[in-house]
């Protein structure tokens, strides 16, 4: 037998395998979504986030950018229980979910007015501003990645605008270029910036997330030790 042959068929089989567990993990959280009444498999996503690094409390009031379907509005709403306020933004209407404390409004994240209009509905300060929102694809890689990190980037102004000091931020990225720049601004404004890829989101997926901890307003300053401050949340 050809020995290079029988390496590119080995390789072939590791390839095979590697997409075939990763349709079973994407069918294991479908499913899972369904039986748990979560109206999206993203919703993992979060509560796996969220387990590890403990930004949604008991209490906190939460705004939700690109929230529809709504499976993050229900994460968020098991996290912040009956005393706390979760608020969805997007510019489809969401199903009304059956919490009294869960609210939507229809509303494009570019809309300048958007930060106004949230401070009118939410109840006291926002704790946590959570964007899983994604623009439409094009199949143009690079086209794509600068639309989502120009979405990422709106989710950040607009969480600016609204977040509370020590607040936190939790938004979706691609990998790309335009990375470095958007991690700097983050550190800007939060004394701990993670990249999160939670066990849910595919391994061969570009879809990263960032998480800012502790809101400190703009041009912080830097090198603070970063176990003081996670110390703090």
């Amino acid at each position: 037998m050809d020995t290079h042959l029988g390496r590119r068929t080995d390789l072939w089989k590791i390839v095979l395998s590697s997409r075939w567990i990763q349709k079973r993990r994407r069918d294991q959280f479908y499913k899972l979504a369904k039986a748990k009444g979560y109206r999206s498999r993203a919703s993992f996503k979060l509560i796996q986030a969220n387990r590890s690094y403990r930004f949604i409390k008991q209490g906190r009031h939460v705004v939700d950018l690109g929230a529809a379907p709504g499976g993050w509005l229900q994460v968020a709403r098991e996290a912040v229980g009956e005393s706390g306020f979760v608020l969805g933004v997007d510019k489809q209407e969401i199903k009304p979910l059956f919490w009294k404390n869960v609210v939507t409004i229809v509303a494009d994240i570019e809309d300048s007015s958007l930060p106004d209009r949230v401070r009118d509905r939410i109840p006291g300060p926002v704790d946590v501003v959570l964007s899983d929102a994604s623009p439409d694809l094009t199949g143009a890689w690079d086209l794509d990645q600068a639309r989502q990190v120009h979405l990422a980037i709106q989710s950040l102004e607009f969480a600016k605008r609204v977040l509370r000091r020590g607040g936190n931020f939790f938004v979706k990225a691609f990998h790309g270029a335009d990375l470095p720049e958007f991690k700097s601004r983050l550190r800007e404004c939060f004394q701990t910036v993670r990249i999160v890829k939670p066990p849910a989101s595919r391994i061969d997926s570009s879809e990263i997330y960032f998480l800012g901890l502790n809101y400190a307003g703009e041009k912080r300053a830097r090198h603070l030790p970063e176990e003081r401050l996670e110390q703090s949340l």
